[in-house]
């Protein structure tokens, strides 16, 4: 045999490969209680592993699938050859300027079966380069931007159309609101749908016959809410701006040379822009914003048709590169397995597209009239983007795996150890009847191979469906089906690799093992105890002592806000990423060898009572090798299971705290007016009533505002108002105030308190402040310490104050005519009777109107800047559109004839800086411009009249004896209750420089009698039954609640909690898909434990039934010796399972840190207001259940292997046969 060459050596193996393997699953079958440990550790570890690796994979398309939701378009096609210019020579280009041949590509696109859809638009201008990152094509290329608006709503007229969120949203090309001109394609098919998915209030995206004869303008809903914009308002006039010219850094546009205006934006870009105006609008239809996604189109523009456009126009903006071809991929043919697969689709798409199906030629093809196509796709610059993101989430999820697979490869290892344990003797005893070493070698394996193979597929096979369980978990253990279809798919690269992690790993301990046995001495082989190699204890104490240092720096952290043990950030650092390993390697071992040590401090306790006091000198004070690992292993698994337990359910309490400070309360509606609490409450009830809800109670609250001051002058700042009852429809959390008593702050606020902000502490100069030491200790570096925590404000208003005695004396002429005989009067007309007069749409700039009759008359349209109405008669005036910018008007309420104001009609009039005495409540405003510079839909003009003169008559006023500026002050001396984080449904960023006030206080500051209403154009609203929210009662009920009240005319927003909980439940305060890889560390190191106490413990005691007869041969009776046994093995397991639990406490403390900067990182990538701390909470329920399970499992092993092992024949377990 020696002599054959290894080719014939090969050959045999593979003649022989039957036969052994047939061998070697007998030789499994019949030793299946070994055999159970390796598949038991092979299992594990090839689940986890393979779930690791899928999870990417499953994760892609999930994200792929979710982001290109966000666009209507899936790819930009333009013109190949960009337009010849002025002068150019339209006629040796492929460059088209003609609407209708590009309408006819369009219509070719969109007989390829990959195309869904096609429409010519005019939006950005042309790119004509592949890819994003490093290419400023893809950046410089302009945009259609809304310019201004002009109608009779005066917030829509004033509006800037300034976006910086499109700035903080992608790259900075955006300046202002973007115009999408949409062509006939859009109001059909595939693309109509998309939009109609989008649409408020149950109006349809229109046709486009519709958008033709309508003149239609549809609204991004984050433009017509702010600006009190409904449906079927008109606007007179939209001006947009389209680019000339485009000029890179370091090159500069001459302003000279630029016909319209330059626009600067971001990137060192600069654009030539001239307008466009487009006449007689109607608003048609206002859809829900889409969240900001791939940049290509601009982000929630302005929707119109360019057939409303004269061909002049059309072609100019042609002639500018603005048009092009938006393209709709039919989805359900794209590629989710893989973002590889995706890319490689739409390459292809796109080489078709530009060169024809199937052609290898660089020249492209020829459409409608000669024209040559670019394909711009914007599905492959997301993927891109996602690629970027999903290497962070994966390096995250990858990080947070690391103790599950250190776990499974130590579960593995130690069922290795077992099983091939049993295997020590049998060798020895072959060896002794002429088994050679590489026979006995071969046969285990073989052995090993089989079960470790069987154990690898069943592992890959649960993998590859567990992953789409870890994808769909909303919670911690909580799990809802996902939206999509998902395929797992894992390369030939990623299925070795597992194998060779499980299988080969176990071959590898296999034959290292094997051979150690086969170098043993043939009696030292026989003997049932091996030699036990001495632990390196001193380094498993430095490791444990690391990792103690991480834990109590983690704490300190936590709990008092300081910098902890060590000050030096590096090093700080280092033990703060490696720590948590090193305290739970560390620990387990260390831990691991103290349970072992469980009989001996249990008998101590409980040894003299009569259940062990007839056993106790049998017992063992370890329990053997075997025993050993065996407390290590269960010190492993339930310190991995407090881990996932711990920080699982902290992430989905800070999901849920989350959700509730983003909303606020159950829901949170902007209307389009102020209003009081009745008659929101009413909206409410009256949606409730419609769609039928169940619901017995509605609470409703707003947060006012008011501006206030330092007694000494020394601050000034805004202070928010919580009214009283906020309690119980505001959603608090302990994290937003200062204590743990959320009650307490609510009373401190309504009796007299104050909550300061960070930054509002420094400027008040405030005293130390600690919230229960959790990292609320705030120490201001140039304050006395000593100041107290009573702190004084003051609220200021100045008023007209008509000191003449007099009032016939103070109306006459000769009275008025010194007060305003300086003023720059433009004209005169006091004491004349004007009723009914037609005076609308004139120049009556600082004009006299003092003791007049205007009784009906008409001034709408009309310019009516720094004029003075002195007791001017009101009645039914029509001041409709009129600029009252910085008018003077005395005319107050005290004689006894009621409002002098009431008739008249201030709609879509500016009363900015509007001066005098005078009540504005109760009359038609409509969305004209307050005196204080608020929309009147959004304040209601509270403040009324300003109480100061205009600048250019404060001088003339203050020198006079029968008028005089009377200032009011009201102050207040409010208690210092500590710092709080924010107010639910308000941003954090904002509550800094904050101070939150009661409603007394609010009350005292602004002189409001306590039985006056309070009005607000943002309500929250708590709806539920008895103390359950709708949100937790009824989900999908408040979801349809939402859209109910988003129909009523008045509301102009409205968020819900179960909305807002949708948002974030799959992130487990960090990103998504991390509830599912907890949820997964969870239940796997529990099945690791149960399977620890029931197979391996199993195993072990079958290696001591001599010791089991033993002592039955030397008088002990079976009850004595189940009970000997059941006493030692849960001494120990028992006193691992504590000691796992508590060593798991300290893992996931010291991991906190870990958690907690890249949950802040993934809040704030995806946009969330307000950051909420990860503070651990202990699901002790959890850890019962896995404990209680472990207990059974471990009493199930000990009973059915004690009692087969009493069975035995004492003669044969004696004579180790």
């Amino acid at each position: 045999m020696n002599d054959k060459t290894r080719l014939q050596r090969l050959k045999d193996g593979v003649l022989d490969l039957p036969s052994n393997a047939r061998m070697a699953a007998e030789s499994a079958w019949r030793g299946r209680e070994r055999g159970l440990a390796i598949i038991a550790g092979v299992f594990l570890a090839s689940l986890v592993i393979t779930t690791v690796l899928a999870y990417g994979n499953g994760l892609s398309q999930t994200f792929l699938q979710f982001s290109i939701e966000n666009d209507v378009y899936d790819a930009k096609v333009e013109q190949f050859s960009p337009p010849p210019g002025p002068d150019g020579d339209f006629a040796n280009s492929t460059f088209t300027n003609d609407t209708s041949l590009l309408v006819e590509v369009c219509e070719e696109l969109s007989l390829k079966e990959e195309i869904a859809d096609c429409t010519l638009t005019f939006g950005r201008q042309a790119i004509r380069q592949s890819g994003v990152f490093g290419n400023i094509e893809a950046f410089d290329a302009g945009y259609l931007s809304v310019e201004s608006a002009s109608s009779n709503n005066s917030l829509l007229e004033n509006e800037s159309f300034d976006f910086p969120e499109a700035d903080a949203n992608g790259p900075p090309v955006f300046t202002k609101r973007m115009l999408r001109l949409l062509g006939p394609g859009a109001f059909d098919g595939e693309l109509a749908e998309r939009h109609n998915k989008q649409m408020l209030n149950d109006i349809p995206w229109p046709s486009h016959q519709d958008m033709i004869d309508n003149r239609s303008v549809i609204l991004p809903a984050s433009i017509a809410g702010p600006l009190g914009i409904q449906v079927n308002d008109t606007i007179d006039s939209l001006e947009f701006g389209y680019v000339l010219d485009t000029a890179v850094d370091p090159e500069k546009i001459d302003r000279s040379e630029c016909p319209g205006f330059v626009e600067r934006t971001g990137g060192g870009l600069q654009h030539c822009r001239l307008t466009l105006t487009v006449e007689n609008l109607n608003v048609s239809g206002i859809y829900e914003d889409w969240q900001f996604g791939n940049p290509t189109f601009g982000f929630n523009p302005v929707f119109m048709t360019w057939s409303i456009l004269d061909n002049e126009s059309i072609t100019t903006l042609m002639d500018s590169d603005h048009g092009y071809l938006g393209v709709a991929v039919d989805r359900s043919l794209l590629p989710t397995s893989s973002t590889s697969d995706a890319e490689d689709w739409l390459t292809r798409l796109s080489q078709s597209i530009m060169y024809g199906e199937g052609s290898l030629s660089s020249e492209p093809m020829n459409y409608s009239g000669g024209i040559q196509l670019f394909w711009y796709d914007t599905i492959s610059g997301t993927i891109t983007f996602l690629e970027i993101f999903l290497g962070l989430i994966q390096t995250f999820d990858y990080i947070l795996m690391i103790p599950i697979i250190i776990l499974s490869l130590a579960i593995l290892v130690y069922g290795l150890v077992l099983s091939l344990e049993q295997r020590r003797r049998e060798i020895a005893i072959h060896r002794t009847i002429g088994g050679s070493a590489g026979q006995l070698q071969s046969m285990v394996l073989r052995e090993v191979l089989v079960m470790s193979s069987v154990a690898w597929f069943l592992g890959f096979i649960f993998a590859l469906q567990a992953v789409r369980l870890v994808l769909a978990a909303v919670g911690f253990m909580e799990f809802e089906e996902l939206e999509f279809d998902i395929s797992v798919k894992l390369g030939l690269t990623s299925i070795l690799f597992t194998a060779v992690c499980t299988i080969g790993a176990a071959l590898l301990f296999g034959n290292t093992r094997t051979k150690d046995f086969l170098e043993l001495e043939i009696d030292e082989g026989v003997r049932k105890v091996a030699t036990r190699k001495k632990p390196k204890t001193v380094l498993h104490v430095i490791m444990f002592l690391i990792g103690l240092i991480a834990v109590i720096e983690a704490w300190i952290e936590d709990s008092t806000g300081e910098s902890g043990l060590i000050d030096n950030f590096f090093i700080d650092g280092l033990i703060g990423l490696f720590g948590p390993f090193l305290l739970w390697i560390g620990g387990a071992l260390i831990l691991g060898r103290i349970a072992s040590l469980g009989p001996r401090f249990f008998s101590l306790m409980f040894g003299w009572t009569p259940l062990l006091k007839d056993i106790r000198r049998g017992l063992k004070t370890g329990g053997g090798e075997g025993i050993g690992r065996l407390a290590t292993i269960m010190v492993l698994t339930l310190s991995i299971v407090t881990l996932a337990a711990v920080q699982g359910a902290t992430g989905t309490l800070v999901d849920e705290r989350t959700a509730d400070a983003n909303t606020g309360s159950v829901l949170s509606i902007q209307f389009d007016e102020s209003m009081n609490s009745s008659q929101a409450e009413f909206i409410v009830q009256s949606a409730i009533e419609d769609i039928g809800l169940d619901v017995s109670t509605i609470r409703s609250t707003s947060v006012p505002t008011v501006a206030v001051s330092t007694t000494d002058g020394s601050s000034t700042l805004e202070a928010w108002v919580v009214l009283d009852g906020n309690e119980n429809v505001l959603l608090w959390s302990d994290q937003s105030v200062p204590g743990d008593d959320i009650q307490n702050v609510v009373d401190g606020w309504a009796n007299g308190g104050f909550t300061a902000g960070e930054s509002a502490s420094f400027k008040l100069r405030l005293p130390d402040t600690v919230r229960r030491g959790l990292g609320d200790t705030f120490e201001p570096t140039f304050e006395d310490k000593n100041i107290s925590e009573q702190v004084g404000f003051i609220s200021t208003s100045a008023r007209l104050n008509i000191s003449s005695p007099n009032l016939d004396d103070f109306m006459s002429e000769e009275a008025l005519a010194p007060i305003f005989e300086e003023y720059p009067w433009r004209g005169d007309m006091s004491l004349l009777d004007l009723s009914g007069a037609d005076l609308s749409n004139r120049d009556l700039r600082r004009t006299n109107f003092s003791q007049s009759v205007l009784t009906g008359a008409n001034f709408s349209g009309s310019d009516l800047q720094r004029s003075v109405f002195f007791y001017t008669a009101f009645n039914g005036v029509n001041m409709s559109g009129t600029d009252l910018t910085e008018t003077i008007v005395i005319a107050p309420d005290n004689f006894g004839f009621g409002n002098p104001l009431m008739g008249v009609n201030f709609s879509g009039a500016d009363m900015t800086g509007m001066f005098g005495i005078g009540n504005l409540s109760g009359l038609e405003l409509g969305d004209a411009i307050c005196p204080d510079g608020s929309a009147a839909n959004v304040t209601g003009c509270e403040s009324g009249f300003l109480m100061m003169p205009p600048e250019q008559v404060m001088n003339i006023l203050s020198e006079q004896t029968t008028i005089s500026i009377e200032q009011s002050e009201y102050n207040v001396e409010l208690n210092h209750l500590g710092r709080h984080r924010y107010l639910p449904g308000l941003p954090s960023a904002e509550a800094e420089d904050k101070i939150i006030i009661g409603e007394s206080t609010y009350r005292s500051l602004t002189d409001m009698d306590s039985n006056s209403t309070i009005n607000s154009t943002q309500w929250y609203i708590w709806v539920g039954s008895e103390n359950e929210h709708l949100a937790d009662s009824d989900e999908d009920a408040l979801t349809n609640l939402r859209v109910q009240i988003e129909s009523n005319e008045s509301v102009t927003g409205v968020s819900d909690l179960t909305s807002a909980r949708e948002e974030v439940e799959r992130n487990g305060g960090l990103i998504f898909g991390t509830p599912g890889l907890l949820s997964l560390q969870f239940v796997v190191a529990a099945i690791g434990s149960v399977a620890s106490a029931f197979v391996f413990l199993s195993l072990v005691l079958s290696q001591r039934k001599k010791e089991m007869a033993i002592l039955q041969a030397i008088g002990a009776s079976p009850r004595q010796v189940m009970r000997l046994v059941l006493f030692e093995i849960l001494a120990i397991v028992i006193a691992s399972m504590l000691l796992g639990l508590v060593l798991g406490a300290g893992v996931a403390q010291s991991f906190n840190g870990f958690f907690s900067i890249f949950g802040f990182i993934f809040q704030i990538f995806g946009g969330a207001s307000t950051v909420i701390e990860r503070e651990l909470i202990w699901p002790w329920i959890d850890l019962a259940m896995v404990s209680i399970a472990v207990l059974v499992a471990v009493v199930l092993a000990l009973t059915l292997t004690t009692a087969k092992a009493l069975r035995s024949d004492l003669a044969i377990v004696l004579k180790g046969e």
